[in-house]
């Protein structure tokens, strides 16, 4: 009789460990059955909200802004806004890093996307530009667009390189004045210094065609104190957003046209090595 009692309470236990085992195998599926359906849910809506600013994106390069809701029965909606790139007192950053390529920063302000050069708006007597260091220390190149005070359309270069190599450039400026903590070198463009000299109350700054060599760099212009630098086009920030919770956010910088890397060669003469000969539009 207690042997009987013995081997039930064994069969009993058995039961027990079996039904325990099955029961955290069954929950274990369920739990990753949830999870497996939540991440698939978090994909789906993360590629609804990506779609979503997507379409954001192409209604501001259009020149739309506003929320607009794509699929109500989703909850899936985009809101645009645009706003000037540049155009405050604040040092202006290129929005990518630059590599054997040339960026321009604007000196005279643009209407409907064209050049407006028959009005001065940069005038100061400095300006400042800023680049990063890098594993390989980037130099700098810098061609000033200008219009002089008799209508004739001029270039004038310069370059600086805070290696010291043995190039001709000269060495950066001391001390980051008012650029960005991202960069690590400035230069001080002063106007005056070029050979013809270029005065900005009578000559019209156009632009800075600026160039990193030897390695890339990201680069900044500072403009002097009590002046401001023009638009460079639009900054279009675009958020998709699908269901209650899931959000995406793109960024894209629609800058001002400008000619290609090849206009610097192709169409600048070298002159004194300071300053070139005249350029056509």
């Amino acid at each position: 009789m207690v042997r009987k009692k013995y081997q039930s309470g064994q069969i009993a236990l058995i039961a027990l460990l079996v039904l325990t085992i099955a029961t955290t195998v069954g929950l274990s599926l369920i739990a990753r059955s949830t999870t497996d359906v939540s991440v698939t849910r978090n994909i789906e809506e993360s590629t609804r909200a990506f779609s979503a600013a997507e379409a954001g994106i192409e209604e501001g390069l259009k020149g739309a802004t506003g929320v607009v809701t794509v699929d109500p029965a989703l909850g899936v909606k985009y809101n645009v806004r645009v706003d000037p790139a540049g155009g405050t007192a604040d040092p202006f950053v290129f929005p990518q890093t630059l590599k054997e390529d040339t960026e321009t920063l604007w000196l005279v302000n643009h209407v409907n996307g064209i050049i407006d050069d028959t009005q001065k708006v940069y005038t100061a007597s400095t300006i400042d530009v800023c680049w990063s260091s890098e594993s390989t220390t980037p130099a700098l190149v810098v061609a000033v667009l200008y219009k002089t005070s008799g209508g004739a359309y001029q270039v004038a270069k310069a370059a600086y390189d805070p290696a010291g190599r043995a190039n001709n450039f000269s060495a950066p400026t001391a001390g980051m004045g008012n650029c960005p903590t991202s960069t690590s070198y400035r230069s001080r463009i002063t106007f005056a210094s070029f050979d013809p000299a270029i005065d900005p109350t009578l000559d019209t700054l156009i632009a800075l065609r600026i160039r990193p060599v030897y390695s890339q760099a990201q680069i900044a212009v500072a403009p002097a104190a009590g002046q401001a630098l023009p638009s460079q086009g639009n900054r279009i920030e675009s958020v998709g957003t699908a269901g209650s919770d899931v959000k995406r956010k793109i960024i894209v910088y629609q800058q001002y046209r400008a000619p290609d890397s090849i206009f610097d060669y192709a169409v600048y003469s070298e002159g004194n090595g300071v300053s070139g000969g005249n350029f056509s539009q």
